[in-house]
């Protein structure tokens, strides 16, 4: 029986035995035991897969950005967990892109030599994909995969949904020009 029919189709970390087995009795027991205690030691426990949203959280706190602002780019991050095309995306580049895109549609500024600092990317590096996302925001069909647009037309959310996205020569410009 695999690992996917034993959980009913969830994910399920294999047991020690399976290891064994897999390493074909190559290590004993407690030394498999004692090398994922030394791992998990080495990490402190943290093992975590880096998410957009985590980086969003960091970034927005570095630029002093209020809730609504912070809000508005968690929906644009949202917006792009329907998009195949974003899956291969570095998820702080996204995170740094879907805030500078948030900062430039609520005409808060751009990215500032923190937010560079913190982040590890200058302003030029996140334009593509900043443009790409107002497009997404600008161009997705309403009709279909409206979930993550319903969530945030919510007053707890702000209402971001609805905020109008930027036109794509006035983005165009203020990214240059900042």
């Amino acid at each position: 029986m695999d690992l996917k029919s034993r959980a009913g189709g969830e994910r399920c970390p294999p047991c020690v035995d399976d290891f064994l087995y897999i390493c074909d009795d190559a290590y004993k027991r407690e030394e498999l035991i004692a090398m994922e205690m030394s791992i998990l030691s080495t990490l402190k426990f943290d093992i975590n897969i880096p998410i957009p949203y985590r980086f969003l959280r960091r970034f927005a706190k570095c630029a002093r950005a209020s809730m609504e602002t912070l809000t508005l780019a968690r929906f644009l991050c949202e917006m792009t967990l329907q998009e195949y095309d974003y899956a291969r995306e570095s998820p702080s580049k996204l995170a740094a892109s879907c805030l500078l895109l948030a900062l430039t549609m609520k005409n808060l500024g751009g990215w500032t030599p923190t937010l560079q600092y913190y982040s590890g990317y200058n302003a030029q590096e996140l334009h593509p994909l900043v443009k790409r996302l107002n497009f997404l925001l600008t161009y997705q069909p309403c009709d279909k995969l409206n979930a993550v647009r319903s969530k945030y037309s919510h007053r707890v959310f702000f209402e971001v949904a609805k905020v109008t996205p930027m036109d794509m020569l006035k983005l165009e410009e203020t990214l240059t020009s900042s």
